[in-house]
């Protein structure tokens, strides 16, 4: 599974990015969400894990931007302050609070399990 990591705090991508690689996924990383959508191929990338909080378009914004070249894309959404006023359920994606812990990891693995046998 390839994953799209999106992030503007360096630190913070660089320790996602190792965390996500030590599972044994690929991992593309942007610090920029523009730089992110034109990244983005939907050949190469099952899941974007996206930043909520981020100069000129929050993740969001980015998700649906992504999306306008592939509907179906997978997503996480994390934030540092969860006080985003947003109903998930239901939702096609998946809302996370940092630090992120054990239900990143499992939110992964279950978007890996629920995508085998699905040809992109």
């Amino acid at each position: 599974m390839n994953i799209l990591l999106v992030d503007d705090d360096a630190g913070s991508l660089l320790g996602m990015k190792f965390a996500i690689e030590m599972m044994g996924y690929a991992c593309d990383d942007c610090l920029s969400p523009l730089e992110a959508i034109e990244k983005y191929l939907p050949e190469r990338h099952d899941v974007a894990v996206i930043d909520y909080q981020m100069p000129s378009l929050n993740g969001f914004e980015v998700l649906q931007k992504m999306r306008i070249k592939n509907p179906a894309l997978k997503a996480i959404i994390i934030s540092g302050c969860i006080n985003i006023k947003v109903e998930t359920e239901g939702q096609p994606y998946i809302l996370l609070k940092k630090p992120l812990g054990d239900d990143f990891f499992q939110a992964l693995k279950e978007i890996e399990i629920s995508s085998m046998g699905v040809n992109k």
